[in-house]
């Protein structure tokens, strides 16, 4: 009897220890904020721990068309706004042609909004979530544009498959292999300029090179790319563009060339959700 009393006591007093050395499961030392790659879709191509992620997320910062693909792990009545909203939009794409001064005005004022809502959910013990599309480290606009800056110690970023990822595996050829140097990931605006002045004496250079080249952002300005690139590549230079790369429904491969490629482009309507890869990869 004395023998079992004394077991009964140790296992309490174990217990009592571990209990007290083991803070509860929802208590949080200090609130966060991550930016999770959602890939260029919806749930089939997100990592899978920037899905659990969301199911412990306090609040959502995203825009409407990430919120519709991921009903299932983004509750409505969590989203507080769009980062975006007005800087982002149709309205504000034309503003950023027109007067970029002024668009750049706005982008720092929605900084603003958005430091310091993040910051006082933070200083709250919140798990704060910014949603980009495809991965946020390739031509995402979050850690570029809103979160540059931001203090890293509050930061986590969850990586997502790309659009170029996906473009990939809608080619179904490797990018790099034997005979090809390198990948090259850009946009037209960051290799030439918004005018298009610049970057000549590169492409030159380049084109002395066996070279896959993936530009972001470029369907809408096909026929300057055209324009530069005839000045140093023959007529054959393989193209490609990967319409809804990701998308299931509505991913499309256009095959092309250098020559054709703009008669190619009136055979859809399609102005922007396209990735443009440029080499013999694509052949």
């Amino acid at each position: 009897m004395i023998r079992s009393r004394f077991i009964t006591v140790l296992l309490f007093a174990i217990f009592i220890s571990v209990y007290s050395l083991t803070p509860p499961a929802h208590a949080k030392e200090e609130g966060k904020l991550y930016v999770i790659g959602m890939g260029p879709a919806g749930p089939d191509l997100t990592a899978p721990k920037g899905l659990a992620v969301l199911e412990n997320a306090d609040i959502f910062l995203c825009p409407p068309y990430i919120q519709k693909n991921f009903p299932q792990y983004i509750n409505p009545a969590k989203v507080a706004f769009d980062p975006w909203e007005g800087i982002h939009d149709e309205e504000a794409m034309k503003l950023r042609k027109t007067d970029y001064a002024k668009w750049l005005q706005r982008v720092e004022k929605r900084k603003k909004k958005v430091f310091n809502f993040v910051m006082d959910a933070i200083n709250k013990k919140k798990t704060v979530v910014m949603l980009d599309s495809g991965d946020p480290c390739v031509y995402g606009p979050s850690l570029y544009w809103l979160l540059k800056g931001f203090d890293y110690k509050y930061l986590e970023v969850i990586p997502g498959i790309s659009a170029f990822n996906a473009a990939s595996a809608a080619l179904k050829k490797p990018m790099i292999g034997e005979g090809i140097n390198f990948v090259m990931l850009t946009a037209p605006h960051s290799m030439f300029g918004r005018s298009f002045e610049k970057g000549d004496d590169l492409l030159k250079d380049l084109s002395g090179y066996n070279v896959t080249m993936v530009f972001y952002m470029a369907i809408s300005s096909m026929d300057r790319l055209v324009e530069k690139f005839s000045k140093y590549y023959p007529p054959e230079l393989p193209m490609a563009i990967v319409y809804y790369a990701g998308y299931s429904e509505k991913e499309k491969v256009l095959k092309s060339t250098l020559g054709k490629i703009l008669d190619d482009l009136k055979k859809t309507d399609e102005k922007w959700m396209g990735l443009l890869i440029i080499g013999n990869a694509v052949k």
